[in-house]
């Protein structure tokens, strides 16, 4: 579930969604960037998410994602790579 993430002046910025392996959440800014943003930069306030340093302050996605997008892709395209072999368990019996 995306939430909506505000700066100090309440003004939204973007919405974030939790990575649950690493301790950072994806940061989509209203900009159409994506930022990497350490979980304790963020602060629940008036039952909403502020981070207080600018978006500059953190890493930029967007490269890193659509790299991986089209490494996605060309992973689909070539699966499967070859035809599996003829496979049987036990032996053939003729009638």
């Amino acid at each position: 579930m995306k939430e909506p993430v505000y700066d100090e002046h309440q003004k939204l910025i973007g919405h974030f969604s939790k990575d649950k392996y690493l301790k950072r959440v994806a940061l989509e800014a209203i900009d159409g960037n994506t930022y990497s943003v350490p979980e304790q930069e963020l602060t629940l306030k008036n039952n909403r998410w502020v981070v207080a340093k600018p978006l500059s302050a953190f890493v930029k996605l967007s490269a890193y994602l659509k790299q991986q997008e089209h490494v996605d892709e060309m992973s689909d395209e070539s699966f499967p790579a070859s035809d599996p072999p003829d496979f049987t368990l036990g032996k053939n019996e003729t009638s």
